[in-house]
């Protein structure tokens, strides 16, 4: 079975332009994390219970804006394995070895062939639903 999208990423100049944007027309809820995680914002976009959907965050453009679009999170068993996939199948790894986000799990930001990037994601065997 194939792995599917568990996660969105929006890239914003002004993060708090951008959160009462999403707020405000989607009704997501957001959660401003810490300057050592980037000053990063987990958003939810529902019913965490509804199967439906999927949830995200919105990161600052370190400079200029690079993304015109979102970025999709990819969810996979092995981080490690799915890296070496990606390269099998033509792909770049942007990142030097996989940031692990504690409660959250293990990322690798990664381009495709198009130049298009992507991320995965090995979740935290720890990893509680919010409810």
């Amino acid at each position: 079975m194939g792995n599917r999208v568990v996660h969105f990423e929006i890239e914003a100049q002004d993060i708090n332009r951008a959160k009462g944007f999403y707020s405000k027309a989607f009704g997501w809820k957001m959660e401003q994390m810490g300057g050592e995680f980037g000053n990063y914002v987990v958003v939810t976009t529902g019913d965490p219970k509804e199967p439906m959907g999927i949830n995200g965050g919105i990161f600052p453009a370190e400079n200029k804006k690079e993304l015109n679009a979102y970025s999709c999170v990819v969810g996979v068993d092995d981080i490690h394995k799915a890296i070496d996939d990606v390269k099998a199948a033509g792909g770049k790894i942007l990142d030097e070895k996989p940031t692990e986000i504690p409660g959250v799990g293990i990322y690798a930001k990664c381009e495709d062939t198009e130049g298009n990037r992507f991320s995965l994601l090995q979740p935290s065997p720890n990893r509680k639903p919010k409810s």
